[in-house]
C-alpha cells in the first residue's frame, strides 16, 4: 500500500509500516507528539535511527493518501452482522448513529479548513461519524463547516453510500433533522427516530393543524399517526415533570443568552414535553421507542474517549498533510479498537466499557508496538493476554440509579417476552 500510494519509491529505513506505527501507536503513545518525539518513538521502539526531518519529509500527499488508505483498510475490519438475542431489537439488522465533532485547527488553515467564524475558531474541521450499534462498522467524512450535518445525512442515504440490506434503524439529533432525509428513510422501507423540531407544524390525517398542549390535555403520553408535510409517520411524546421541564426552561434561556437570542412562546411550551417523531409501526410503545433513542447517547460517549484519550483533537500543525496524517492515524486505532470491543461483546459476551478499555490500550502501547515488530506469534500472545486483562480491568460498573445502555435494553427485551405469547 505504502509503495501504490508513493510513499515509498526505494530502500528507505521509513517504511510504510514504520509509518504506520509512528501515527497509530506513536500518537497513541503521546497524543500530540512533536516531530522529534515521533522521531525518538521509531529510535527506540522501531529500531529504526531516523532524524525528524527524515520523518517531516514523509509527511506528504502520499503519507497522508497511504493513511487514509490504511484507515479504509481498519475499517473493512469491522465484524459482519451478528444475531441479536433481544426480540425488540432484532427487527433491525443495522442501528445507524450519526453526529459530528469539530476540531479547531491552526488559522492558518483557514483558507482550506474553514471556521465558524466571530468569536469562535478561524480554522476547523469537521468530523461527521456513523457508526452501527450493532457490529461496530464505521462511515466516516472529513471536511470543514460546510460539511453540514443535515445535508450529510441526506447524502449518505440518497447515494446509498453504507451497508442497508435488511431493515436499518437511524437515529440523529436535531442537526440532522431533514424532512427528505426521513422520507427517503421510509421509501427505502427503513426506520427512523428523531425528535420532533420546534417551530415545524404536525397535522392529523385531515390536515387539520395538531395543538400539542390540548393533545395532553387530558393525558400525559401521546402516540398518534400525524402527518408533517409530505410524510406520514408517528408522533411519540410524554410530558415531562415539572422539575424537569423547569430545568429545561433554564438551560434553554442560558443557551439563548449566550448566543444573543430570546426563546420564543412556542419553544417555551414544547420544553414541557418530550416529542419525537418515528416511522416505526405501532408494535413498540412509547417507552421503548424513547429507550431505543437513548442509544444515540453512545456517539457522544465516543467523541469523548476519542478526545481525552486519544486526542483526536490536539493537533497544532499549520501543514493540510500533517493535520490529515494524524486525524487518520488516530482513526485507525479507534476502528482497531471497536472491533475489539465489539469482538469482546458478541464473542466473549462481555460488556466492558470502551473508555478503560482504551486507557489500558494506550497505558501497553510501547510493549504493543515491541510485540508487532517480533512477529506474528509474539503479537497473538501479547493479545490473548490483552483480552484476559481488559476483561479483568475493564467492565462496566454497575449502578442501580444509572443503569448502562446494555442494562435498559435487556429489561425492555425481559419486559417484551413477557407479553408475547407462545
Amino acid at each position: 500500500m505504502a509503495k501504490e500510494s508513493a510513499l515509498v519509491s526505494r530502500k528507505s529505513p521509513i517504511t510504510g509500516f514504520n509509518f504506520l506505527l509512528t501515527f497509530t501507536n506513536g500518537l497513541l503513545n503521546n497524543n500530540d507528539s512533536t516531530l522529534a518525539q515521533l522521531a525518538a518513538y521509531l529510535n527506540n521502539n522501531c529500531d529504526t535511527e531516523v532524524s525528524p526531518q527524515a520523518i517531516d519529509q514523509r509527511i506528504n500527499e502520499a503519507g497522508k493518501d497511504f493513511l487514509k488508505i490504511c484507515f479504509k483498510k481498519a475499517v473493512e475490519f469491522s465484524l459482519k452482522h451478528i444475531k441479536i438475542n433481544n426480540v425488540i431489537l432484532e427487527k433491525f439488522k443495522h442501528i445507524y448513529i450519526i453526529d459530528s465533532t469539530n476540531i479547531k485547527l491552526h488559522p492558518k488553515l483557514h483558507e482550506i479548513f474553514k471556521g465558524t467564524g466571530g468569536g469562535a475558531s478561524k480554522s476547523s474541521l469537521r468530523i461527521q461519524f456513523m457508526y452501527d450499534f450493532l457490529t461496530g462498522k464505521m462511515y466516516i467524512e472529513i471536511g470543514d463547516v460546510k460539511l453540514s450535518d443535515a445535508k450529510t445525512l441526506y447524502n449518505i442515504i440518497k447515494e446509498n453510500k453504507i451497508d442497508t440490506d435488511g431493515t436499518a434503524l437511524f437515529l440523529a439529533d436535531l442537526g440532522y433533522y431533514k424532512i427528505d432525509s426521513f422520507i427517503l428513510i421510509n421509501e427505502a422501507s427503513h426506520n427512523f427516530i428523531s425528535k420532533l423540531k420546534c417551530g415545524v407544524n404536525v397535522h392529523n390525517k385531515t390536515g387539520k393543524n395538531i395543538n400539542i398542549p390540548k393533545l395532553f390535555k387530558n393525558r400525559s403520553e401521546v402516540n398518534i399517526t400525524v402527518k408533517i408535510g409530505n410524510l406520514e409517520c408517528r408522533l411519540l411524546g410524554k410530558k415531562l415533570p415539572e422539575n424537569i421541564a423547569n430545568k429545561r426552561l433554564r438551560d434553554a434561556k442560558k443557551d439563548a443568552v449566550n448566543r444573543g437570542r430570546t426563546l420564543s412562546k412556542e419553544k417555551k411550551i414544547r420544553l414541557n414535553y418530550a416529542l419525537y417523531i418515528s416511522n416505526i409501526n405501532d408494535s413498540l410503545t412509547v417507552e421503548n421507542v424513547f429507550n431505543i433513542y437513548r442509544l444515540r447517547w453512545q456517539i457522544e460517549l465516543i467523541f469523548k474517549t476519542w478526545k481525552s484519550i486519544l486526542g483526536i483533537h490536539k493537533i497544532r500543525s499549520a501543514r493540510v498533510n500533517r493535520v490529515l496524517c494524524e486525524i487518520y492515524g488516530k482513526l485507525i486505532i479507534a476502528a482497531l479498537t471497536s472491533n475489539l470491543y465489539y469482538a469482546l461483546k458478541y464473542e466473549y459476551n462481555i460488556i466492558v466499557s470502551y473508555h478503560k478499555m482504551l486507557q489500558y490500550i494506550k497505558a501497553v502501547t510501547v510493549n504493543w508496538t515491541v510485540c508487532i515488530l517480533k512477529g506474528k506469534d509474539c503479537h497473538r500472545k501479547f493479545l490473548e493476554k490483552l483480552i484476559k486483562q481488559i476483561i479483568r480491568l475493564c467492565r462496566k460498573n454497575k449502578q442501580k440509579n444509572k443503569p448502562y445502555i446494555e442494562m435498559i435494553l435487556e429489561a425492555m427485551n425481559i419486559n417484551k417476552k413477557q407479553t408475547i405469547r407462545p
